[in-house]
């Protein structure tokens, strides 16, 4: 492989696609640890308005929050296809996004992502795929704002 291939390799992230209401957003693919049906979540007391629950994940609980609440989203009346994506952030932190549904798998050139002017936004930028235009997540402020959350309730 030549180093001008290398370098392009290098450039592209793989990326879930999933929807949120109307809106499609990505995370990279390594952040992913499974993804699995939604289930009824136990609440959590004096948690943040966008956490849905906790799951038990093989022995573990698992914070779950409703990205279309986080996101101030209106999700997809009565969707049977909703599933929590499980990730991971760089920190090590585990927690859920519950999705209205996951419908892709993309190859992502990171030169191609627009970014967003706004400081501490959810979002990294904005990535155009085919003719969708794509919200790229940025995991870190989300759990960010989650463990926050959490520490002040």
């Amino acid at each position: 492989m030549t180093e001008a291939a290398e370098a392009t390799d290098a450039q592209i992230v793989k990326m879930i696609v999933f929807t949120v209401g109307e809106q499609e957003y990505c995370i990279p693919i390594l952040s992913v640890r499974e993804i699995r049906g939604f289930e009824k979540t136990t609440a959590l007391p004096f948690a943040p308005h966008y956490v849905c629950g906790a799951i038990n994940l093989r022995g573990i609980i698992l914070t779950v929050i409703d990205l279309a609440v986080y996101l101030n989203i209106q999700p997809q009346a009565n969707n049977p296809r909703r599933v929590v994506v499980i990730v991971e952030s760089k920190n090590g932190i585990v927690y859920g996004l519950l999705v209205d549904r996951v419908i892709d798998m993309a190859d992502v050139n990171i030169d191609t992502i627009q970014s967003v002017p706004e400081e501490g936004s959810s979002l990294s930028g904005l990535v155009t795929i085919g003719n969708r235009m794509i919200g790229v997540l940025r995991l870190e402020t989300v759990v960010s704002q989650l463990v926050e959350g959490m520490a002040s309730a």
